[in-house]
């Protein structure tokens, strides 16, 4: 089917690039005639959405979750090419310098010293005017940075570009999987690879973000089901290396997808430890609403209907936990374009032995191919 540029450019139109759904090989699920559902849709064959990140007080500037349902969505191995182009204008603004930054950082330490936190995510707001085509800008993204979790939702008055590496979690035949990324090196240098592995500063990012996760995913899953399927295994982007783990649980009977998502939502990956207590403090330091940055991206569906015994099976609003279908991204990595601006974040896991100008160093290294491409 070929889609056109008033395709694109229709509320609801939606693409989910990479490995969504557990594929090997990167394919593009596409999103086109749409109705709006709400946060827990069931009554639509498949929902592509959003939740933003919810930052305790402050008020995002987008709504808390939006998702589209589509009784049919397109697969094909890209995604669509439509014509169109963007640029950007005026200065790049960002929320610290590089010497607040540090005194931010120190700060953090102050507070890990004390016991009130053992890891925080601290990020940097970048932001630019925008003209032209979101989409451009989204299909240029994933060839110059191929990543498995890549987005694009067009919802209205604004969109949502990811190009997230992260998978947050999936829920499949009444099993779910969730994969944490900490630990992050440049690739310029190739000893690099090495001094990941051995660092323990890295290690301890993400084993204790791992173990958060893990109780998370534990308060869903059947007893003695929880597994530690993967251990800091190696991830590969364009420009940096990540580690990540991935936990595995069966979930219980009594289980749906509003208690998956209460339970899984905001990633520990992108908060810290202990999570409530870290959120509190990233609002306090940022000083900003994070909107759809560390929110999370993906659909909802459901693989039953009349084959089903459940009372809900035959009207297609089957909540069984067996056929409930998730997969999400953290969304790092992930710009907002909205009332001709789009903006972005980085940011990174501080631990008790961070040292902050190699944590600002990392923070640029992961904004490296935005900044590339939104260059004048």
């Amino acid at each position: 089917m070929k889609i056109s540029l008033s395709d694109i450019e229709k509320e609801g139109f939606a693409v989910l690039h990479g490995k969504w759904g557990g594929v090997h090989a990167p394919r593009s699920i596409i999103g086109l005639t749409s109705e709006s559902a709400d946060s827990y849709p069931h009554f639509q064959r498949m929902s592509i959405g959003y939740f933003a990140y919810p930052n305790p007080t402050f008020k995002n500037i987008i709504p808390s979750s939006r998702f589209y349902g589509y009784e049919k969505v397109i697969k094909q191995k890209k995604p669509p090419v439509v014509e169109g182009d963007f640029k950007t204008a005026g200065k790049l603004e960002q929320s610290v310098s590089k010497s607040q930054y540090i005194k931010k950082i120190k700060r953090i330490k102050e507070l890990l010293a004390a016991g009130e936190i053992y890891q925080m995510c601290y990020c940097i707001r970048f932001r630019k005017k925008f003209s032209g085509s979101p989409y451009a800008l989204f299909f240029k993204l994933t060839e110059v940075n191929p990543v498995d979790y890549s987005a694009y939702l067009n919802c209205g008055d604004f969109q949502i570009i990811s190009s997230s590496p992260e998978h947050f979690f999936s829920v499949k035949n009444g099993t779910i999987k969730t994969t944490p990324i900490k630990g992050t090196i440049s690739k310029k240098n190739k000893k690099n690879l090495e001094k990941l592995i051995n660092s323990e500063k890295e290690r301890a990012e993400l084993d204790m973000i791992t173990d958060l996760e893990r109780n998370d995913v534990g308060k869903i899953c059947e007893y003695g089901t929880l597994k530690l399927k993967k251990e800091r295994e190696i991830l590969e982007l364009k420009n940096l290396w990540h580690t990540y783990s991935e936990v595995e649980g069966k979930l219980r009977s009594d289980v749906g997808q509003k208690e998956v998502i209460e339970a899984m939502f905001p990633g520990g990956s992108i908060t810290g430890c202990p999570k409530k207590r870290a959120m509190e403090y990233i609002e306090k330091l940022e000083g900003l609403p994070r909107n759809i940055f560390t929110g999370s991206i993906g659909y909802i569906s459901n693989s039953a209907r009349i084959q089903c015994k459940c009372k809900g099976a035959r009207f297609g609003t089957c909540t069984c936990h067996l056929h409930l279908n998730m997969d999400f991204n953290i969304a790092i990595r992930t710009i907002l374009i909205k009332d001709g601006y789009l903006e972005f974040w980085a940011g990174g896991g501080i631990v008790a032995d961070s040292d902050p100008d190699r944590e600002y160093e990392e923070c640029l290294l992961k904004a490296e191919k935005f900044l590339d491409i939104i260059k004048p």
